[in-house]
């Protein structure tokens, strides 16, 4: 799979690379093949084959983007969301940062900190980590659902980060599933890629909340997006030092928290991912 991408990407055309929000939006939504990028996001079929052929589940794209490979990025990215937790919402200000990028200027953010996936299920909505939309608090669905509205007829592509306030319950995992269900059931024209959730800082590991237990929950959830036919990528081992902690110069705050350095490898864990089931897609 590695060589087939490889050979895919060096075939494009090595021209100079344009990255403005005006240039990417007046893409055609369809290459020469007649696929569309973004329909390649979601297919549980290409989510089976990357399962078989990386089962590390990690991607990493590192070279500079050609115009043309910017272009497919734009429109395979159309309309992402973040759904997480302090981290996932730490991409999310990325994102409003690189406003203009390929990637990082199609997500929108469904992501707060403190949230939780045991929060998204608070009956009473009081959490203080439950992410806001159109200034109200609600339920993530359908928060989600209110999202989708604003472009009918087309995919919702749903990003998850969760991992650490939820290690303090053992039905975590079963939970999680129960929320990407509820999301698409209340979104149904749309696919789901779990983020693995980076860990601890070095020295920080107290019970329950270690880089053990955030490892335990990844493995659980890319079994769960294998069974499922979700996506997967494994960001925890990208970011991880040789301990299986979280790499230190990638961490802000020597507790958890990323620097834009570490959102950069998410960016090229996330492009080597669209690479690759586009690739399987047979749209490159």
């Amino acid at each position: 799979m590695k060589k087939s991408v490889r050979n895919c990407l060096t075939s494009l055309l090595l021209v100079s690379c344009i990255t403005t929000f005006t240039c990417f939006s007046a893409f055609a939504d369809a290459n020469a093949s007649g696929i569309s990028p973004s329909a390649a996001a979601g297919d549980i079929s290409i989510s089976a084959s990357l399962a078989a052929a990386n089962p590390t589940a990690s991607y990493l794209y590192t070279e500079t983007p050609t115009l043309e490979q910017n272009q497919l990025l734009y429109q395979y990215f159309k309309n992402s969301v973040i759904i997480g937790d302090s981290i996932g919402a730490g991409w999310g200000i990325q994102c409003i940062k690189n406003s203009s990028d390929p990637v990082m200027g199609n997500f929108q953010s469904l992501a707060f900190p403190g949230f939780c996936v045991h929060s998204a299920f608070d009956a009473s909505i009081e959490d203080a980590g439950t992410p806001m939309y159109k200034g109200a608090k609600r339920p993530v669905w359908e928060s989600l659902q209110l999202m989708a509205a604003d472009h009918p007829g087309e995919t919702t592509h749903i990003y998850l980060h969760f991992g650490y306030k939820d290690q303090k319950w053992s039905d975590t995992p079963e939970l999680y599933v129960k929320l990407i269900q509820t999301l698409q059931q209340y979104v149904p024209d749309s696919d789901v890629t779990i983020l693995g959730a980076s860990y601890m800082y070095p020295g920080k590991n107290g019970a329950p909340y270690t880089s053990a237990n955030i490892k335990a929950l990844n493995l659980k959830m890319q079994n769960y997006a294998m069974a499922n036919g979700w996506g997967y990528v494994n960001l925890g081992d990208l970011l991880a030092d040789k301990n299986g902690d979280l790499e230190p110069s990638y961490c802000s705050d020597k507790f958890m928290h990323l620097t834009p350095d570490a959102y950069g490898i998410w960016k090229k864990a996330l492009m080597g991912y669209a690479f690759s089931r586009m690739s399987a897609a047979g749209i490159c």
